[in-house]
């Protein structure tokens, strides 16, 4: 149960991929967040570019092998079956933004991991400590992403927390929730439930889940208001099912 380990670190001697043009990171990350294989079109249509230019950064993602062409391909229908895309366990390491072969990712996590360790050996219920933290943390990141955009809106807050999400490690996919869980955002309706497929603390959440997915947490919250949202009513489900843990993003205001 629950989501797969973050990578951080390559194998020994293999070398760190280069960085993907940021058009090409968003084609990979809608196709990463998909539950199934999409065609170009349905790419195309979900990022509101044009199929031709879809296809020539699959195409670009297939040759890094970023993503693949599944043996059970099929449109159904007549005439030639359309190509279906997917993402390879290599390319949701990249959509997560998780940097390979990075000495300092590997002691970010060694850090965490004893932060959990000691905080849970205090034999008391820290939680609220625990979220407290995270809520720092998220505060912290999302005033840094407001700075570098020159102080002003940059987008929802629920996007940016989901953004968020990515370039720390999480894979999130939002799912689509009951019409009373929308918050209208921008014009958009940005779905409240979220399912986390990879975790860069994994160990450390499995081995005290009261510690690190309450930080977890803090974080998201922390962030949510950072970016102009509520903060409030965030929750997370550890190892809820088979290849995630469930989130449900804040309240809009």
């Amino acid at each position: 149960m629950g989501p797969s380990p973050s990578r951080v670190l390559g194998d020994a001697g293999e070398p760190t991929p280069p960085p993907l043009d940021p058009s090409r990171l968003r084609v990979l990350r809608e196709l990463a967040g998909a539950d199934r294989a999409c065609t170009v079109g349905e790419l195309a249509q979900a990022l509101g570019g044009h199929p031709n230019t879809t296809r020539h950064h699959l195409r670009a993602l297939l040759a890094a092998g970023l993503v693949q062409v599944p043996d059970t391909a099929d449109a159904g229908g007549r005439g030639r079956p359309a190509t279906r895309y997917v993402v390879t366990p290599q390319g949701r390491r990249t959509a997560s933004g998780v940097v390979e072969g990075d000495p300092a990712a590997e002691e970010y996590l060694a850090l965490a991991g004893a932060f959990a360790d000691r905080l849970a050996a205090l034999g008391v219920d820290t939680s609220e400590e625990s979220r407290a933290v995270g809520r720092a943390w998220g505060a912290s990141l999302a005033a840094r992403d407001v700075a570098a955009a020159g102080g002003g809106p940059a987008g929802p807050a629920r996007e940016r927390v989901v953004e968020l999400l990515h370039r720390l490690g999480f894979s999130p996919v939002v799912r689509p929730t009951p019409d009373r869980d929308i918050g209208r955002e921008g014009g958009r309706d940005i779905g409240r439930e979220v399912e986390l497929r990879t975790c860069p603390l994994l160990d450390a959440a499995r081995r005290h889940p009261e510690v690190v997915c309450q930080v977890h947490a803090g974080l998201v919250s922390g962030a949510d208001a950072g970016y102009g949202g509520s903060g409030e009513g965030v929750r997370l489900v550890p190892f809820a099912s088979p290849g995630a843990c469930h989130l449900t993003l804040a309240s809009a205001r």
